[in-house]
């Protein structure tokens, strides 16, 4: 049996049926409209109600105030809509996955989903909305394509030459992580004035993570770079299970740094050719570290300058993911006062240095193995040399930035595959990556005279075998 399509209208269409009925009859209007009688006699003793609201401007409405299906827990919608209201008036974020968690612990009723769907209806009932800055777009270099099917070559080159196995192929990437990490969004009532964000005010206080993870998906220890000596704190947080941390003067990689992470992540042994395709950051290619690269015989893929957003695995496809939760985490313990430090002043402490390697560790963690394996392909990787799924990488694809470079690696892949491999070095090895290089640096004082401390340990677990 065909189910019958229920058929909404707005409040001029009603007052237009209700005058129609004055004046004949509502058995007449009925016909006339298309609509039962009894809706015509209901619509009649709503005319007060129908008149008041098109007077409001409201005569494109469709329901009445009060009308629709009922909110089957409005005690728990009231709490939670009180308890938004509390976290906005501290001037703390509130996101759309804070309110559902919180709506299914007040509920208490394990069948209620708290879904996706229901949170725009209670943001709805409730004069609720999302609050979000806007951005700017960013114009592709014209030398981006060119250096993108560049690199490609020289990656396919390396491995048709070394037969690189999928567990000795590395990527890496250093990120800015913040002390306090207020999102440009939250939910907050809707028409306010100002949307102010409570932190502790260490918003520009910045550390640094350097994720790594392997072709075949095995993800790598975080590597945490914090600003300062450490002198006091790096013997406890060396003792944090699944991270390594390590302190500069400036909280960022410098040379130093950059070999001992080679060293105790990537691994200083290995009976197989490793490959490790990273950015054209200046302590990436400088002669120490290039020197201690032939040491570790470790092979590099550098992504040319300006082009990390479009083919490096963690900028297009991890580091979004890792610090979505790490904000997560953030949000929650602002929220919860129980967990909070205070100055004597009463100034808000930011959350400890242990506290951050944790946050790292379970953020690291959410990250899929599934989606580690795919980034390599998505950013040209591991795609077959032959270049039979090109069609799989990302930068590439239809409708983005760099869509026309397909055609013009298909064309160089004939030559390619006529020519004869060479040994050449990276193309892109002596590369700085300027829009890296500001990225990073942005957030880096100028206080380069005070020296670099670091912890000399080695730890050739992550070795390849």
């Amino acid at each position: 049996m065909s189910s019958r399509k229920r058929k909404s209208y707005d409040i001029s269409f009603k007052i237009k049926a209700v005058r129609s009925a004055e004046q004949d009859s509502k058995e007449a209007a009925a016909r006339e409209y298309g609509v039962d009688a009894k809706r015509i006699r209901v619509w009649c003793s709503q005319k007060e109600q129908l008149l008041a609201l098109r007077d409001d401007g409201k005569s494109k409405r469709k329901r009445m105030q009060g009308a629709g299906r009922k909110p089957s827990d409005t005690e728990m919608e009231d709490n939670l809509f009180d308890w938004v209201v509390e976290l906005r008036d501290r001037h703390l974020r509130v996101s759309r996955q804070m309110t559902r968690t919180q709506a299914k612990a007040l509920s208490g009723n394990d069948e209620f989903k708290a879904s996706r769907g229901w949170l725009d209806r209670f943001m709805k009932r409730h004069s609720l909305s999302l609050r979000r800055k806007t951005t700017v777009c960013q114009t592709v270099p014209s030398d981006s394509i060119p250096k993108l099917v560049s690199f490609i070559l020289h990656l396919r080159s390396l491995r048709i030459r070394h037969q690189y196995a999928t567990n000795c192929i590395y990527a890496m990437d250093e990120t800015p992580c913040w002390m306090d990490m207020p999102s440009s969004t939250t939910i907050a009532p809707t028409g306010s004035r100002s949307v102010a964000l409570k932190t502790s005010g260490h918003e520009k206080d910045h550390f640094s993570v350097v994720l790594s993870a392997r072709a075949d998906g095995t993800k790598l220890k975080p590597f945490i770079v914090f600003k300062g000596k450490g002198t006091r704190l790096i013997k406890a947080l060396q003792q944090i299970p699944g991270v390594v941390v390590r302190f500069s003067a400036n909280g960022w990689l410098n040379d130093t740094l950059t070999i001992e992470y080679l060293r105790t992540i990537i691994g200083s042994f290995s009976f197989s050719k490793r490959l490790l395709v990273w950015d054209a950051y200046r302590c990436h290619t400088s002669v120490s570290t290039r020197a201690e690269m032939t040491k570790l015989k470790l092979h590099t893929a550098v992504v040319p300058g300006g082009c990390t957003r479009f083919i490096q695995a963690p900028d297009v496809v991890w580091n979004s993911s890792f610090k979505a939760h790490l904000r997560s985490l953030y949000d929650t313990w602002l929220a919860d006062t129980s967990n909070h430090e205070f100055t004597k002043g009463g100034r808000l402490k930011p959350a400890s240095r242990s506290l951050l390697c944790n946050w790292v560790k379970k953020s690291w963690e959410t990250v899929s193995t599934d989606i580690i394996k795919e980034s390599f392909v998505n950013c040209a990787i591991t795609t077959a040399t032959d270049g039979s799924d090109d069609d799989r990488i990302h930068c590439f694809k239809q409708g983005q930035p760099c869509e026309e470079g397909r055609c013009v690696l298909a064309d160089q892949m004939k030559a390619f595959e006529t020519s004869p491999l060479t040994d050449r070095d990276d193309p892109f090895s002596s590369d700085e990556d300027m829009e890296e290089t500001e990225n990073n640096e942005i957030c880096i004082d100028q206080d380069s005279d005070v020296s670099d401390v670091s912890s000399s340990s080695g730890d050739d677990d992550h070795a390849c075998p």
